[in-house]
């Protein structure tokens, strides 16, 4: 029998390639699903917003156990996002933010991680995301490799 186990992660953060199409985000949100070991029951939708100030893609996904969703701001330099994952199963923040940064080369990210099984909300873990000149200098040689 499945026990739920209620937790929320919460990211704002900072990228470099922003999506720009649905079907890459709903790709991307297909890949996350599938690595965080969750399973889709509805969506992934995505469209683009024109809204002046508000230019960017967003999305979300309708899981077994609860929902993902994003919003890229992708006119801002770097481009800008909010994300959200709530789900009854247990996952890792470091698996989500590494599935951001493989797809859309993460900067900088802030975050939390709640659990919501209680009456009240408890952050269990929060923390800053932020590459290394290292890191960054892997990352530019790996896509030069990939031209």
């Amino acid at each position: 029998m499945f026990i739920p186990n209620h937790l929320h992660l919460l990211v704002k953060g900072y990228i470099k390639t922003p999506p720009k199409t649905e079907k890459m985000l709903n790709i991307w949100f297909s890949q996350l699903v599938n690595n965080v070991g969750m399973k889709v029951v509805a969506g992934p939708t995505s469209v683009y917003v024109n809204e002046p100030g508000n230019e960017g893609i967003t999305g979300t996904v309708t899981l077994a156990t609860s929902h993902a969703s994003i919003h890229v701001w992708d006119k801002e330099n770097p481009a800008m996002f909010q994300f959200d994952l709530y789900s009854c199963s247990d996952f890792k923040p470091n698996d989500v933010l590494n599935h951001i940064d493989d797809w859309f080369g993460l900067n900088e990210a802030y975050w939390q991680f709640i659990d919501r099984n209680g009456k009240e909300f408890n952050v269990i873990d929060s923390g800053h995301f932020k590459k290394s000149k290292i890191k960054k200098l892997v990352d530019i040689f790996k896509r030069k490799q990939n031209k």
